[in-house]
Formats: C-alpha cells, structure tokens, sequence
C-alpha cells in the first residue's frame, strides 16, 4: 500500500491519484491535519457470487470465513 494522501494533495493530484488506483488496483488511505479520513478504492465489476467463486478451495482445513459487511459466515470443508 502506498503512503497516506493528504487532502491537500488529493486536490492538486486528483486525476494522476484515481488513474493510480484503477490501474494498480490499489487503495489511496486520504488523511486531514494527520488523521486518517477516507480511502479511494477500486472498483470491483464482479457481484459476490463471483469474489466468492474465487475463495473455492483455498481455505484451510477447519477456518471460518465471514463477511464484514453483510455478516455471512462460511466455513472450510471437513475432509
């Protein structure tokens, strides 16, 4: 992750800034007087149905797995 933003600086570099985080698919932590205050992140084309389609067989034996946002748990199989 690349160092905090200012918003001083979100100002003056905003194009350059959203093109850098499109391109390297990375977040921009913004900061006001020091504190962190918001992120610029990518955009995610894919639903869940598909972030979820990528976790298939990668989790470890006997893990669970939630989601912050909607609070769904999912839990590793059992072989």
């Amino acid at each position: 992750m690349r160092k905090p933003v200012s918003v001083s600086e979100l100002e003056t570099h905003c194009l350059r800034l959203v093109e850098e985080v499109a391109r390297g698919r990375r977040e921009v932590v913004i900061t006001k007087r020091g504190k962190r205050t918001a992120r610029l992140v990518p955009v995610d084309d894919e639903g869940p149905e598909d972030a979820l389609e990528r976790l298939r067989g990668t989790l470890v034996h006997g893990f669970e797995l939630s989601d912050f946002e909607t609070g769904a748990r999912w839990q590793s199989a059992r072989r």
